[in-house]
């Protein structure tokens, strides 16, 4: 394989895409085919029913050439899920954080991930660890399992553990905390938060922070597309340095990949394709999500590959991100030839997930 081949496989881990449709378009195909595309993003328009879904599923373990790609859905329980039934839907996470218990919060993230592996899914976008600080006004509302970022924290590790034992990746969000947050920082132009970084180390970071520094193996974090101007007037914190090298990474120690949707309306609305992708770059974004466009995607990829020919990053920075990629992915993946589809059948919404789901949404 050439230099060029093997730079661009290396390029092509560092992407999630999206596509529209319920089977992988052809051009998705050949661009994973020049590329090695790094994950694949399912929204509810590619989900239609349990068949279908493994059928799809069988399909995109077979790419990322050489390297196994994420299979993600974004799957929190109530109000956001985007599986059909009959998937167990857990009720919202604030009835998690009610009945208080980690025993329960284990079985909700490891129900969870038995359901998505058994329809050959690898990472789900969840938990929240976003706090309520300010229920009354905060658009994040029952998502959130508390207003008690201890409760959060404790539970949140849990849910992870759960998920982490069934062989799901869990990409906790939406750092660095948006429970404050009066408006959906992913729908609008670009929400501002007036917080200072002391008050949010004392509520916001703190779930985050607990959770990196007790070493319960935190692999992927998704950022919030928010400007918090009293941190870093210049830049959202989903494309800060600020926030993302020196306070996620040098303050808190956080080893794992960072995560940042590049299309969504808030960062779309300020910067073209190619400087949110530079931005990001240079904030220490790992993995650049575009869930939508064909042509940004091939956009995003472009503008990485003339970074790593410019030579502006040294050559061991592009190493170090794809082994930390391909590390995450070998600590989880159990990679699949075939899914079986009577296991499956046997897994999603049997008995007793459902069972576990009505007792927390009765509150016991």
């Amino acid at each position: 394989m050439s230099q060029l081949a093997t730079l661009k496989k290396r390029i092509g881990q560092r992407l999630i895409v999206g596509f529209e449709g319920t089977r992988l378009p052809s051009e998705l195909a050949r661009l994973d085919e020049e590329w090695g595309i790094g994950g694949y993003v399912l929204l509810q328009r590619n989900l239609q029913d349990v068949p279908q879904i493994l059928n799809l599923n069988e399909d995109l373990w077979s790419l990322g050439q050489g390297t196994p790609p994420f299979i993600a859905v974004e799957e929190e329980g109530s109000p956001l899920h985007r599986l059909p039934e009959p998937f167990t839907i857990f009720p919202d996470m604030q009835h998690l954080g009610k009945v208080g218990s980690v025993s329960v919060a284990y079985e909700v993230g490891a129900v969870i991930g038995r359901e998505l592996a058994a329809a050959g899914f690898n990472l789900n976008f969840a938990p929240v660890l976003d706090v309520n600080a300010q229920p009354d006004v905060s658009f994040i509302g029952n998502r959130s399992i508390s207003e008690d970022p201890d409760k959060v924290t404790t539970l949140g590790k849990a849910a992870i553990r759960g998920l982490h034992d069934n062989a799901i990746i869990a990409c906790a969000k939406h750092f660095p905390g948006i429970g404050s947050l009066r408006e959906n920082a992913a729908s609008i132009s670009l929400p501002s938060c007036d917080l200072t970084l002391e008050r949010l180390q004392q509520i916001d970071l703190k779930p985050f922070q607990k959770l990196i520094q007790t070493g319960i193996g935190l692999d992927m974090l998704l950022t919030t597309h928010t400007l918090y101007p009293k941190v870093d007037s210049q830049m959202p914190a989903s494309i800060s340095r600020v926030f993302l090298q020196d306070i996620l990474k040098k303050d808190l120690g956080f080893k794992g990949l960072v995560v940042t949707e590049l299309e969504a309306k808030a960062l779309t609305e300020h910067y073209s394709m190619q400087e949110a992708t530079l931005h990001a770059l240079e904030a220490g974004v790992d993995v650049f999500m575009v869930s939508h466009s064909l042509d940004k995607q091939v956009e995003v990829l472009e503008t990485l590959l003339h970074q790593a020919e410019s030579g502006d990053y040294p050559k061991h920075v592009w190493e170090l991100t794809f082994n930390r990629i391909r590390d995450v992915k070998a600590n989880h993946f159990r990679v699949l030839r075939t899914i079986d589809r009577a296991h499956a059948r046997e897994v999603i919404g049997n008995r007793e997930h459902q069972r576990i789901s009505r007792r927390l949404r009765d509150g016991k």
